[in-house]
């Protein structure tokens, strides 16, 4: 029948005929099954669109920017740092960074967490406390022991005498005074004597005195918990445990600090698309002002994810930085640690109800702080500290690139000799050598480029004779020699008279200290011979003058041959420079 009425009314609601002003005798009569009222706050600050699921997750991050390039020129040199070398890198400087960038001023978690924690002004210690873990907690030496709850009683039945006394039992040792007298100053039992012991007086003289000898003589016991014990028992609080469990939050809280930041384990995965880096870390934000019989701190400890997305950056110069992008902080969940002082200090992990809202307050409002903050976030400044560097070869970044292998950096190359500019040709380059941590290379093209300038610049004239290079070419040897051999037209009187052919054999051993080269080269010997032969005698004197010329020069421009600057954090500081067969130079530690 009451549907059939309930139906008519929402007709007459359509047809505008009814006022809801009066509700209707029958609708005041339906029974309604409403919810027990929850004790918490409507709002929680900083948390617009909380509601929002897409929120409640962990932003995704940006994908990071392609590898940086150059020009079109054809790389003629790389420099290599292996996974392992960057990784130590990141390991050692991405913690403490970290560390600092959740404890920084700007990101605010303490402020946060304190707002938070502020919205639940009404609330009291048990409306965030999980207290039935508590009450089980610490083998009787917390609220369950003093309250006479053991963690496997029933919390229906009252509590005995012998349980009651359980909690600050122990921590009175065997033989002391007063301890005869615990059990009538917490007679909490469920009989008529029940809570008098506490308010007569009876036998907290005989338990101060005690506490303050085990304060003296037991170095576990900290003197925080005889205060913390005395203070629960004021003679003009005729409950005080029940004060202490209906303590209003802000009292307890007076203060909120971040005391502590641990980075727990980093995870670092280096692909094609940049470094990924995840860090689980635990912050501790301690509480000052709490009141409680044997707990002497009040710890949140929030654990998170830390992650973050490292690129490689140039700029187009000859430098190559690291670009950390996307930092997102995580708090996964937030504990609240009682810490017990007895023989040791014993963290108990009390969860809150509330873990499902403020984790994903504090993860909304940090990355917001972080974000707005101009001096929180982690930069790898050291990495490379970027210096203009000038040598006879100038080196311009053309692709800086993560793999898993490591960071590649390829660079385009341009010869500085005599106030001119000569590109060098580029093409592909030798493998990077196996199990190297560091390792640079330069391809034969620049050598090329090198020994073709001094080939020009070694034309010689001699009585009515002249003499001018017009071959030039050079191949390794065993042992690092390099056989540098050139063909020579020589005229006589502006007219053809011979061709000579010189093959130098120079040993090569040089080496890079502290990330520059060291040459180190060495004509051992030499071979001449002439077209025709009987013109050798006359025209000796003039190809020894271009041996001469040709190997000075070359060796004055090879001793200012400059090598890539690659990562000032990770050099080659003492490798040999090692001629392959492809004629590239090689260089690795």
């Amino acid at each position: 029948m009451w549907v059939l009425q309930a139906l008519a009314i929402m007709l007459s609601i359509q047809a505008g005929v009814l006022d809801l002003v009066e509700v209707p005798p029958v609708v005041r009569s339906l029974p309604v099954a409403l919810p027990a009222p929850v004790n918490l706050p409507a709002v929680l600050p900083g948390s617009p669109g909380l509601n929002d699921p897409a929120k409640n997750r962990m932003l995704p991050p940006k994908r990071p920017g392609a590898p940086s390039r150059g020009g079109k020129c054809a790389p003629a040199a790389r420099y290599f740092l292996s996974s392992d070398k960057l990784q130590a890198y990141l390991l050692s400087i991405l913690p403490p960074q970290i560390e600092d960038m959740v404890k920084c001023d700007k990101v605010n978690m303490e402020g946060v967490l304190g707002d938070i924690l502020a919205t639940m002004q009404d609330s009291n210690l048990l409306s965030i406390l999980d207290i039935t873990s508590l009450l089980q907690g610490g083998g009787g030496l917390g609220l369950g022991g003093l309250l006479g709850k053991e963690g496997n009683e029933d919390p229906s039945k009252p509590s005995s005498g012998s349980k009651a006394t359980g909690g600050l039992g122990q921590l009175l040792p065997e033989g002391l005074p007063g301890k005869e007298g615990l059990g009538g100053l917490l007679n909490l039992g469920g009989g008529k004597g029940s809570g008098k012991g506490l308010l007569n007086g009876d036998g907290l003289s005989n338990v101060v005195k005690p506490l303050d000898d085990i304060v003296e003589n037991v170095d576990s016991l900290k003197a925080a918990v005889q205060d913390k014990v005395k203070s629960v028992v004021p003679e003009n609080i005729k409950d005080p445990f029940s004060d202490l469990l209906n303590m209003d939050i802000q009292e307890t809280m007076l203060k909120l600090k971040v005391k502590q930041v641990k980075v727990g384990s980093t995870d670092i995965n280096m692909g094609a698309d940049g470094i990924k880096v995840l860090s689980e870390v635990t912050a501790d934000v301690e509480g000052e002002g709490l009141l409680g019989p044997v707990f002497t701190l009040l710890q949140f400890q929030s654990v998170m994810d830390v992650t973050m997305n490292i690129a490689v950056s140039s700029n187009n110069t000859q430098c190559v930085n690291l670009d950390v992008q996307d930092t997102h902080m995580h708090v996964k969940e937030m504990n609240i640690q009682l810490l017990q002082t007895v023989t040791e200090t014993v963290p108990l992990p009390t969860s809150l109800p509330l873990n499902d809202i403020i984790p994903i307050v504090l993860t909304a409002k940090m990355n917001e702080n972080l974000e707005k903050s101009d001096s929180c976030g982690i930069v790898l400044s050291d990495f490379n500290d970027c210096k203009n560097t000038t040598g006879l070869f100038g080196y311009q970044v053309h692709t800086a690139r993560i793999s898993p292998k490591g960071l590649s950096i390829d660079y385009c190359v341009k010869a500085n000799i005599d106030n001119k500019t000569v590109p060098v040709p580029g093409g592909r380059l030798p493998p990077d050598p196996k199990n190297a941590n560091v390792s640079i290379t330069t391809a034969s093209s620049a050598l090329r480029t090198l020994v073709k300038y001094v080939a020009k610049q070694s034309s010689v004239q001699m009585n009515d004779l002249e003499a001018q290079i017009t071959y030039i070419a050079f191949a390794p040897q065993e042992n690092n020699m390099l056989r540098l051999l050139y063909k020579v037209d020589i005229t006589k009187d502006s007219q053809p008279y011979a061709t000579g052919e010189t093959k130098l054999f120079i040993s090569h051993a040089s080496k890079i200290l502290n990330s520059k080269l060291v040459p180190d080269v060495k004509l051992t010997r030499s071979e001449h011979s002439v077209v025709p032969p009987e013109t050798k005698e006359e025209v000796e004197g003039i190809m020894a003058e271009v041996t001469r010329k040709a190997w000075s020069r070359f060796n004055e421009l090879y001793k200012k041959m400059s090598i890539p600057d690659g990562v000032s954090s990770n050099t080659l500081t003492n490798s040999d420079v090692k001629l392959l067969r492809s004629n590239d130079l090689q260089a690795a530690s």
